[in-house]
């Protein structure tokens, strides 16, 4: 049994079905890339698994734990962490102040700040300042950083949260080669201590850290296996890959 099960899934939004019978098992410790066309029902299925919405019918566990019908943030403190496509951070708040901000479980950031620093920040502050590379931007205003540096201290917030599952939406939309690059690096970097479920259009990226690509279409799983078998699938280059605005 995987870390994650999404049994028979499906979600309708004023009678059209948007998720239709969609299962899914996801191995620990694996990386899982959830592609496909646009309205193939990706980001739906993240929402699904968060909490952000919940199914017409289905089932979600995590682990053996029935989690389909928790809340938003009770997901969250079982350890579902999630990135979504345009980061959510503190823009005039530095780099340390977002991450810590994001290690407590207090609402008001500004009360976090002059709060009591509750033990284990500093040492999970140094190991995530080391995965995400922002050790030498830590007292920057966030404001001030570049797209990518923006994109890896929010992954970085999902981190100081402790998720044993990180869901990350499209992490490298809009990056330079370079910041691609070094995503890719973070990512396989934490494939090693986390399952990682990520949403991604651009298949170079895809190949570079998939442990496994499923293929979604019109809210149901087309296929599943490795890259190098989805891109062989006559199935998948159909729908997807043979699709050049893709």
């Amino acid at each position: 049994m995987g870390v994650l099960n999404i049994h028979n899934l499906c979600k309708s939004f004023g009678g059209t079905s948007v998720i239709n019978d969609f299962s899914l098992e996801v191995t620990e410790l694996t990386l899982c890339c959830l592609v496909g066309p646009n309205g193939a029902g990706k980001t739906t299925t993240m929402d699904l698994i968060t909490g952000r919405q919940k199914p017409t019918s289905g089932q979600i566990l995590l682990r053996s734990d029935e989690i389909t019908s928790l809340g938003e943030h009770e997901i969250a403190r079982l350890g579902i962490g999630r990135k979504f496509q345009v980061p959510a951070v503190f823009r005039d708040l530095s780099v340390r102040q977002n991450l810590e901000v994001a290690y407590s479980r207090e609402v008001s950031p500004f009360k976090n700040l002059f709060s009591y620093r509750p033990s284990g920040l500093n040492q999970k502050l140094e190991e995530i300042l080391t995965i995400t590379g922002l050790g030498g931007r830590v007292e920057t205003e966030a404001g001030t950083l570049s797209h990518g540096e923006t994109q890896w201290l929010e992954i970085g917030m999902v981190l100081m949260q402790n998720p044993e599952i990180l869901l990350l939406d499209e992490p490298v939309a809009g990056m330079t080669e370079g910041e691609i690059e070094k995503t890719v690096g973070i990512l396989n970097e934490l494939k090693r201590t986390h399952t990682l479920i990520v949403v991604e259009h651009d298949m170079a990226f895809v190949r570079e850290i998939a442990d496994v690509v499923t293929v979604m279409h019109m809210g149901a799983l087309l296929a599943q296996g490795s890259i190098s078998e989805m891109e062989a699938n006559p199935k998948v280059r159909e729908v997807y890959l043979g699709d050049p605005e893709d």
